[in-house]
């Protein structure tokens, strides 16, 4: 697991990486860039505080996407612990009719 860097999304404003709260976006790009030079297929595990953020996991979302962040590397920790991929999130909540 040393390629997995987790990513706790404690409020709609912050995201906290490697022990550094981000609020600005670009720091975060920073930070992300950095893990991608390290190892393009690290694992970005996003933890979600109970009270689930979904303005700060959209954030993140969004970086990950703008920067590369290759969707397969993505996980997502559910209320239970497990750790899914996004697809595996997607299948157990599907969307419902618009």
């Amino acid at each position: 697991m040393d390629n997995h860097i987790k990513a706790v999304i404690p409020d709609d404003e912050s995201i906290l990486i490697e022990g550094r709260k981000l609020v600005e976006q670009e720091d975060l790009v920073d930070v992300l860039k950095a893990a991608l030079q390290r190892d393009p297929h690290f694992i970005l595990v996003i933890e979600p505080m109970v009270n689930a953020h979904y303005k700060g996991i959209g954030t993140l979302l969004y970086t990950c996407q703008r920067i590369g962040v290759p969707l397969e590397n993505l996980r997502y920790t559910m209320e239970n612990g497990d750790v899914v991929t996004l697809d595996a999130l997607r299948a157990r909540t599907p969307a419902g009719p618009v």
